[in-house]
């Protein structure tokens, strides 16, 4: 009798142990789940924002566009430069002048920004550019007019200002949505899933949200 119960307690402390096992494997892929899930890319902006990151102070993966130079100073250590890593594209369509793409990965920031020119006159550009927020999964599309006397050039970013200056020159929020398509969309992202196995694309940028200033213009 005191066999069988010794034997009978074994199997119940085996089962145990299986159970207790097959509770802690469950617990380990549900933590698992937890960490890395948040961590897999939402959208084509979260990519670049991502693979950069991981990439900018060894082999930066944005070297692997065609035509795109990073500053020379990369990597760095700098205080003010260490996580804040950008770069120019060399050649860029008729009319369009100086896009950058750039960062900063500082924990207060966690941001991207893809920024350019266009052309209106020899001495007045448009300047637009995005800024996407990692932490908030949001796009931001922004323009300003730029005037440019001598070697120095100012800003005008005061709503009023740019759409007067936008009618004087006839330029429609349309016309916006087409420099910026031009740009961000057949150029740069276009770039970006060149070098990149993309899971999304310049027609379907994932889970982000886009805000456009000049939406209702």
């Amino acid at each position: 009798m005191e066999m069988s119960r010794l034997k009978l307690s074994g199997r119940i402390g085996d089962s145990m142990k299986k159970i207790l096992g097959l509770v802690a494997l469950f617990a380990l892929i549900v933590l698992s789940c937890f960490y890395f899930f948040p961590k897999q890319p939402k959208n084509i902006f979260d990519e670049i924002y991502q693979e950069t990151e991981k990439t900018y102070r060894s082999n930066n993966i944005l070297r692997n566009i065609d035509g795109f130079d990073i500053k020379p100073v990369w990597p760095s250590d700098g205080e003010f430069l260490r996580y804040t890593p950008s770069g120019n594209y060399k050649n860029l369509p008729e009319g369009y002048l100086e896009l950058r793409i750039g960062f900063s990965f500082y924990s207060e920031d966690e941001i991207g920004s893809i920024s350019f020119e266009k052309r209106i006159e020899s001495n007045v550009n448009i300047k637009m550019w995005t800024v996407y927020s990692h932490k908030e999964r949001n796009l931001k599309k922004f323009v300003k007019i730029g005037l440019k006397k001598a070697d120095t050039e100012t800003y005008i970013e005061d709503e009023t200002q740019v759409k007067f200056y936008l009618k004087q020159y006839g330029i429609t929020a349309k016309d916006l949505d087409s420099y910026y398509d031009e740009i961000v969309n057949q150029k740069v992202l276009k770039d970006w899933c060149s070098i990149y196995d993309s899971k999304y694309s310049p027609s379907n940028y994932g889970d982000v949200k886009v805000e456009t200033q000049w939406e209702n213009w």
